[in-house]
């Protein structure tokens, strides 16, 4: 195929997931004038298949479909805005490129809630949690919320953390994530450890430790992600996907 017909099918690709989104979006003017500032040509790949225009095609649904449950109040200020604009750019290029589709929806309210609904200071923070949610797989994701489930549980400590109250529930919380997300039980602890990389999640200094590493605790950065995603145990539905 020639460099010229190569640019004419890309196009058309394009185009055709455009289109199709709006399609979806015909009876709502507030999705479909977001749809309408997204640069295309820049977010799409060249050469995609038929198959994959569809993929992206229910990504961008998940996407939008999520943000649309949200309290959009888009003014001509905001979306003229230089941090709105960088801001939804980047949250719907990461959310394009995510496979499971709940953590799609976790990108869309992460815009809402954090950008929209102001829930952080400024677009530098909103960044920094941006690039966290995109740096976390989705099962690292579902393993510190499990983690901070038995946090939530554990009876509090004069509201410090105590590696006691850890202790308690630290072999139960190892099983869970083993079973619940179809990880071998061997592996549980290295991608525990893992964590420590995203600020999400801080090990014990000094404490206990065995074979299968120490027990550690999710950190405030974490706290307020699952505030701006909005994180809920319904969410754990793609773990399915892990079998």
């Amino acid at each position: 195929m020639e460099k010229k017909e190569l640019a004419q099918s890309d196009k058309f690709v394009k185009n055709n997931v455009k289109m199709s989104i709006l399609e979806e979006y015909k009876n709502n003017t507030v999705v479909r004038g977001l749809i309408q500032l997204v640069p295309f040509g820049g977010l799409i790949d060249t050469m995609v298949t038929t198959s994959y225009q569809n993929i992206l095609v229910d990504r961008s649904i998940a996407f939008f479909e999520e943000l649309n449950k949200g309290n959009l109040m888009l003014t001509p200020e905001v979306i003229e805005s230089e941090d709105f604009l960088h801001a939804y750019f980047s949250t719907y290029k990461a959310a394009l490129y995510t496979r499971q589709r709940q953590k799609i929806r976790f990108f869309s309210r992460l815009l809402c809630n954090g950008l929209l609904e102001q829930k952080v200071r400024d677009i530098n923070e909103y960044d920094d949690y941006l690039k966290i949610l995109d740096e976390l797989s989705y099962r690292e994701i579902c393993i510190l919320y499990i983690l901070y489930e038995f946090e939530q549980s554990a009876e509090r400590v004069e509201s410090q953390f105590s590696m006691q109250k850890y202790l308690n529930f630290w072999n139960e919380f190892l099983e869970r994530v083993s079973t619940d997300l179809y990880i071998d039980s061997g592996e549980v602890p290295g991608l525990i450890n893992r964590l420590s990389r995203t600020g999400c999640y801080s090990e014990f200094a000094g404490g206990y430790m065995d074979h299968r590493g120490g027990p550690g605790h999710t950190t405030g950065l974490y706290q307020k992600l699952v505030e701006l995603i909005q994180m809920k145990k319904q969410d754990l539905s793609d773990i399915k996907n892990f079998k």
